[in-house]
Order: structure tokens, then C-alpha cells, then sequence
């Protein structure tokens, strides 16, 4: 079976994804409250040098998440 997804974590800069689900749902509703929800737009704005933050925006609206947050999120491959 081929992987039909990959996380946010894997966006290079400056690419969209749409959202897929969130894995965690712990987190899941914390992000949903942030604007992150499935079928949103993501865009990889940038991340820190050492790759422990991730800046997006989710629809329009910018983000800071956090290295857990974006490898819960799945994004269309």
C-alpha cells in the first residue's frame, strides 16, 4: 500500500497541503480551537534552525506549532 500522506513536518518552505486529520486527538482539539481543522490550507511559512518550531498559516491565519503539533497533523502527499 502506497502512503497517500505525509506530516507538516515534511513541508519545505513556502509549500501548501491541505489537512488530512489530526492524529493526536489530545492535541487535536487544541488545534482545532487554533483554526487547524481537516481540510484546511497549510502553508510552511519557515522553521527555527534546529527544526523544534514550525511557523504556518492555516487558512490565513499564522501559526507557531510546536515539533509534536506538526507531525500530528497529516497532510495530503
Amino acid at each position: 500500500m502506497v502512503r497517500r500522506y505525509r506530516t507538516v513536518e515534511n513541508l519545505k518552505s513556502r509549500e501548501c497541503a491541505r489537512t488530512l486529520r489530526i492524529e493526536d486527538p489530545v492535541l487535536a482539539s487544541r488545534l482545532t480551537a487554533m483554526g487547524v481543522l481537516p481540510g484546511s490550507l497549510i502553508e510552511m511559512v519557515r522553521c527555527t534552525p534546529f527544526g523544534h518550531t514550525y511557523y504556518v498559516k492555516a487558512d490565513g491565519i499564522r501559526l507557531a506549532l510546536r515539533r509534536e503539533e506538526a507531525q500530528s497533523i497529516l497532510v495530503e502527499a
